[in-house]
C-alpha cells in the first residue's frame, strides 16, 4: 500500500510538472516503505536517510522550477503560489532541524507521512490551474 497515488492528483497540462509530481510521489512512497522497514527491523537507516535527502533536494528543485516558469510567463497568482511553497519549505526545514537536533529519524518521517493531504490539495487546487495557464502561454510561443 502506498502513502499517496498518482491517481489522487490532477494530471498536469505541462509535461515537466506532471513528471515532477510522479517522481515525487514515488519518492514519498519509497520513504514510507523504507521507514516501515526501519521501524520493524531496525535496519536500513542509511538507505532511508539517503532517500529523505533525495526528497528534500527534489522538493526544492520542484518548487524552484515551478516558480521559474511562473515568473517567465507572468503568472498572475505567482505571489500566492510562491507563498504556499515557502510555507511548505519552512515546515519541511523545521522537521529536518528537529530530526538532526534530536537524532531521531521519526521527526522527519512523521512529517513526510503527513504531507500527502497537503500535496493532493496543493496540486489539485493550485498547481493544476497554474499548469493550465502555463500550457496556454507556452502554446502561444
Amino acid at each position: 500500500m502506498g502513502l499517496i497515488y498518482a491517481e489522487q492528483v490532477e494530471e498536469m497540462s505541462v509535461e515537466a510538472m506532471q513528471e515532477t509530481h510522479e517522481n515525487e510521489i514515488q519518492i514519498l512512497n519509497d520513504i514510507d516503505k523504507l521507514a516501515t522497514i526501519h521501524q520493524i527491523q531496525k535496519t536500513g537507516l542509511d538507505e532511508l536517510v539517503a532517500k529523505i535527502e533525495e526528497y528534500i533536494e527534489h522538493v526544492h528543485k520542484h518548487f524552484a522550477n515551478e516558480e521559474r516558469l511562473m515568473q517567465k510567463y507572468n503568472f498572475p497568482s505567482y505571489d500566492m503560489h510562491k507563498t504556499a511553497h515557502d510555507m511548505f519549505l519552512e515546515d519541511l526545514d523545521h522537521s529536518v532541524r528537529q530530526w538532526k537536533r534530536a537524532d531521531n529519524i521519526e521527526k522527519i518521517t512523521n512529517f513526510i507521512r503527513r504531507t500527502p493531504e497537503w500535496i493532493v490539495l496543493h496540486v489539485n487546487s493550485v498547481d493544476a490551474p497554474t499548469a493550465n495557464y502555463l500550457a496556454r502561454k507556452m502554446e502561444q510561443e
